[in-house]
């Protein structure tokens, strides 16, 4: 089959730091070729880890590029491996790369739909904002009903140097933060993050949704 017949999906998992080499091992022995790590933190809700200290864990963002074929298989193996299946051992989730939705200075209103599937129970909100803002998005948007996210530090090799994510320039000194949302609380949440922040006010910001296809290790509030 050419490549161009192939049909292939993000597949990313986001595990405690240190965790992600074993999953990135597992991984190729399905017959993945490779990956990409981001490093990150994740935020719990937890009053006495808040006391403490604790409530942001270093979390290692793995991306691989993998045929559709591998997907279902992925989720499976991985899930039932490092039990994936029980609360805070990681969250595996997969994106169809032929489609991407892009929230571009309007008002989003989540329509998910893919390949004939007329609703997705999930999708993945992306913010790129200037660094410090994290926290302000975070708030944002659990008030409108998410449950927590994945921030990650965009930062070139270099002061003048740019790191892109799905094509979208990241400049240094940017956060990045990944919401995985229920589709009927996306549009609240894109919203609130948008009315808290002014992220439609030139430089503040960029947010953009992308279907998600399937996830493990996610649990409703």
């Amino acid at each position: 089959m050419m490549l161009k017949d192939r049909e292939f999906s993000l597949f990313c998992v986001i595990v405690n730091f240190g965790e992600g080499s074993k999953i990135l091992k597992a991984s190729k022995e399905l017959g993945v070729t490779g990956g990409t790590f981001l490093v990150g933190k994740g935020t719990i809700k937890n009053q006495l880890l808040n006391i403490l200290g604790l409530d942001e864990v270093r979390k290692e963002i793995l991306i691989m590029v993998v045929e559709d074929s591998l997907v279902e298989v992925l989720h499976d193996q991985l899930t039932k491996k490092f039990n994936l299946d029980k609360p805070n051992h990681g969250i595996t989730f997969s994106v169809p790369i032929s489609n991407l939705a892009v929230f571009n200075r309007c008002e989003y209103v989540s329509k998910p739909k893919r390949r004939g599937v007329d609703k997705m129970e999930y999708e993945a909100i992306f913010i790129i904002v200037e660094k410090g803002l994290s926290d302000e998005v975070i708030e944002a948007a659990e008030s409108a009903g998410s449950t927590g996210g994945t921030i990650i530090h965009g930062r070139g090799s270099g002061t003048q140097d740019t790191a892109k994510l799905f094509n979208v320039e990241i400049k240094p000194e940017k956060d990045i933060i990944l919401i995985l949302s229920e589709s009927e609380k996306t549009t609240a949440i894109v919203n609130s993050i948008k009315e808290r922040i002014h992220i439609e006010d030139p430089g503040k910001g960029v947010i953009f949704v992308i279907d998600v296809n399937r996830t493990s290790g996610l649990y409703k509030s």
